[in-house]
Order: structure tokens, then sequence, then C-alpha cells
């Protein structure tokens, strides 16, 4: 099993990357860590020596086995976020850093059952948690720009890598753009994610006033 500090310098240099579109920087990744620039510099090296990533000049590049490591990380941190926050009632900062905790040590096997198990939930038509009155359209009806809370998702479809992406009943997700092919991208999590028209048509998401 990795150990968790290489496990966070995996899942950070992924994070940053996919927030800003470009590999990041050893100063971005150690304020990212709130580490020194030293110490991250010798750690970097040290995960480079192992096939873990690479460096361009100051830039910092993940393999493409650094890249699955890091890909597992950030999802387990996902599952278990959602959890803690729609299962438990744990408020998202909490629950973050909770599920930077327990992400290290949880295994593969239980990430799977619980990331089924709240599949089933969010697909269950009495876990819409809408306040009364308030009228649900689906996500293919909404309109570029509208910021909308989801209410429910039908159907198995491709809901469970949504759920891994972060998109939940009760999230908030705003429209960013509908493309020619009536796809939906949607920005959840500070992350923009392609949705296909036919499990759009199957979210249910009420208007954020």
């Amino acid at each position: 099993m990795l150990s968790s500090m290489v496990e966070d310098y995996l899942e950070a240099i992924l994070e940053i990357a996919e927030n800003s579109g470009r590999p990041p920087t050893v100063e971005e990744i150690a304020a990212a860590l709130k580490t020194g620039k030293e110490t991250a510099s010798s750690t970097i090296a040290a995960l480079a020596r192992e096939g873990y990533l690479e460096q361009v000049g100051d830039a910092v590049r993940l393999t493409e086995r650094g890249a699955a490591l890091a890909s597992k990380v950030a999802r387990k941190h996902t599952v278990l976020q959602c959890f803690l926050t729609e299962m438990l009632g744990i408020d998202t900062n909490s629950a973050s850093r909770e599920a930077c905790t327990l992400e290290h040590g949880i295994s593969d096997d239980t990430i799977e059952r619980l990331s089924s198990y709240m599949s089933g939930i969010a697909t269950m038509p009495g876990r819409m948690r809408r306040r009364r009155g308030q009228e649900t359209v689906t996500l293919l009806d909404c309109n570029e720009g509208d910021i909308a809370r989801v209410a429910l998702m039908r159907g198995p479809g491709g809901h469970r890598r949504l759920l891994d992406l972060g998109v939940f009943p009760g999230e908030i997700v705003e429209v960013r753009r509908k493309l020619p092919n009536n796809s939906v991208v949607v920005r959840v999590k500070g992350c923009d994610i392609a949705i296909s028209p036919e499990i759009a048509r199957s979210i249910f998401v009420e208007s954020c006033p």
C-alpha cells in the first residue's frame, strides 16, 4: 500500500492540473499541501524516480501510472465526502477533511459498496428532498447559466459515474454549456463535466433562488 503522503501528493497534482488546465509547479504543490518548497521538491524527485511523475522544468506531470493512482485516491475522496455530507449530514468542509483521512485506509471493495449503496439511494423516488411546491425540471431542460440543485436521478444509466464525480441529490450544479449534440456541460465541485442527453433527461433539478 502506498503511504498517505505519496497519495496526497499524487491527488494534489491531479486536482491542481484539472482545475488550472495545466501541469502544476512545485510551488503550487507545496502550497496546496501546506509544506515547504524544499520538502516538496525532494518528495517530487523521489516520486519521479519511482515512475509516478515527471518534471519538465518547474512543471510536474503525472505519468500514466501516477495518474491512475491519483484518480483512484480522488475517487475514494469523492465517494467518502458524498457519503459523509449526504448520508450523515456533515458540512462540506468537515466532510472533506474527514475524507482526506479515511481515503488512505479504506479498501477498494468498501468504496465500491458505498458507491453502489448511494447510487441506489439516489434513484429512489422518496429521496427527492425538494421543498414543498418547488417545481422540478430535467437537467436537459435547463438553460446555459442556470444554477440548480439536483433533486432526483431516475434509473441506473450512468449515475454510478456521476456519483463518483460528486453529482448527487442535494448538490448544486451550474449549467455551463449546451452542446450541439444536446449534451450538457455542468460545473460541480469546481470541475466541468459533460453529461449525455440520455442521462441529463433522467436528472431532475430544482432552481436555486
